[in-house]
């Protein structure tokens, strides 16, 4: 990004009103007054050298996960967290369960374990987070082990693709935005329904289509550039697909406001803690490539094109015949 002139003389852009920019969809440079910026963010490479190595990265459709990204993430939205979304959040969504030392859970989609090991911790409850990506497997279980609670809050491998559960082997299942980037939705909510004992909770969020809606061009563009690609369902088939198998749905609740407000207080806390040389130089591209995902994310989700929805759902108590 070219700086801006003022009076003859380049002047760098802080790194937050870059990030206030791409959120709201703008040039820097249009809105930047041009005062000085004690905040400024600084690093040991310039501008130009991080966006020849940026253009010089082969383009996937594969999170690039890394330490470096892990680290970024933590700082945006929490230690053992990797969306917005802190204890505080979690405790919300799963306060339905009525979670207690006696019950089984499964957290698909856990990334670092921030949620498994949250609900362990607050309610005592034996809890498995599933991630698919080895690296966060392995940090998210390195932090459940420093947190003394590796037995009863271990994060461990599966695949999306061949997901299979055991059955009638959990109490409850909680999902945090982890099923809109899975294909075959009718195995996975087929196979959760089959783990569920009988009485058993789902409770899950997910980016959707509004109501009944297909995608629109906008959706199809975020999509090209999202970094695993997205299989959307709307609001209305996913509550179909969830009654197909059983599931009786209690709640499906739209808030989308209330996760954009998660967003932009991550990055609102971020910018405001950052100092210059706070950030290693070879986390930076990660940090801009993030700030440039949740801007693409937030335009989608301002615009009505995505929705957030929550969705809860119980299985039957009946016990179920052989």
């Amino acid at each position: 990004m070219a700086a801006v002139v003022l009076e003859g003389r380049p002047l760098k852009i802080p790194f937050r009103v870059r990030l206030a920019a791409w959120w709201e969809g703008y040039d820097p440079a249009d809105i930047y007054p041009g005062d000085p910026a004690p905040l400024e963010f600084d690093t040991a490479r310039s501008e130009e050298d991080t966006a020849a190595e940026a253009k010089s990265q082969p383009t996937t459709k594969v999170p690039l996960w890394s330490a470096e990204r892990i680290d970024v993430v933590e700082r945006l939205w929490g230690f053992g967290m990797h969306n917005p979304g802190g204890d505080d959040h979690i405790q919300t969504l799963v306060r339905p369960f009525s979670l207690n030392p006696t019950m089984n859970v499964l957290d698909i989609g856990a990334g670092l374990g921030g949620a498994t090991r949250t609900m362990c911790k607050t309610f005592g409850c034996w809890v498995t987070g599933l991630e698919q990506w080895p690296i966060l497997v392995d940090a998210g279980m390195q932090r459940s082990i420093a947190a003394g609670i590796e037995k009863k809050a271990p994060v461990e491998a599966y695949d999306p693709a061949t997901i299979e559960l055991k059955q009638h082997g959990y109490n409850c299942v909680f999902a945090k935005e982890a099923f809109f980037t899975i294909a075959d939705k009718v195995r996975l909510i087929g196979a959760i329904s089959e783990s569920l004992r009988p009485g058993g909770q789902l409770c899950f969020t997910d980016y959707v289509l509004p109501e009944d809606a297909k995608p629109t061009p906008a959706v199809d563009a975020w999509a090209k550039k999202e970094p695993l690609e997205p299989f959307l369902c709307s609001s209305q088939d996913t509550l179909e697909l969830l009654t197909h198998n059983g599931l009786e749905v209690r709640v499906a609740e739209d808030m989308t406001d209330t996760h954009q407000a998660l967003i932009l207080q991550g990055w609102r806390d971020l910018t405001q803690s950052l100092k210059p040389g706070s950030i290693p130089p070879a986390a930076v591209p990660h940090l801009v490539a993030e700030a440039e995902l949740w801007a693409r994310r937030g335009a989608v989700l301002r615009t009505g094109d995505i929705r957030v929805y929550r969705f809860h759902a119980l299985k039957s108590a009946e016990p179920i015949s052989a």
